[in-house]
């Protein structure tokens, strides 16, 4: 059995046992939501880890400042974090929660980005 076919069957597994926990205590229900992503966040990181230094060997091998890298590395785990608390917080039924989370994110996005504007800006205003 694969990777994926194994996170598969605990998800549909989980899910299962979310919805008969959310008929008596819809509390467990969240709890066991939340393992259940925390798990699979657990399983996949192996992987994860792979492709980015794949990535990272490809990047470095472009002769690239390494620093992109690393902020691009940064978005996308802030953009994946933010869907998964946001997604969460959809579930509670919590969606005022869920816009916070998302406009943090879009905050925390904004902040990493700031010091490639001001890159961009500097070298727009030396060729001028």
């Amino acid at each position: 059995m694969s990777h994926l076919e194994s996170v598969l069957i605990f998800c549909i597994i989980g899910c299962i046992l979310i919805l008969v926990l959310k008929q008596y205590q819809r509390a467990y229900g969240v709890l066991l939501s939340i393992g259940i992503c925390v798990m699979v966040l657990l399983t996949i990181l192996p992987q994860a880890e792979r492709i980015l230094h794949t990535a990272e060997n490809i990047y470095l091998q472009s002769g690239l400042d390494g620093s992109y890298f690393k902020l691009l590395c940064k978005a996308i785990g802030i953009s994946y974090l933010t869907q998964l608390g946001t997604d969460i917080c959809h579930d509670c039924g919590e969606s005022a929660v869920a816009s916070a989370v998302e406009l943090c994110g879009r905050i925390m996005l904004v902040l990493l980005s700031l010091p490639l504007f001001l890159t961009l800006a500097e070298t727009i205003l030396e060729l001028l």
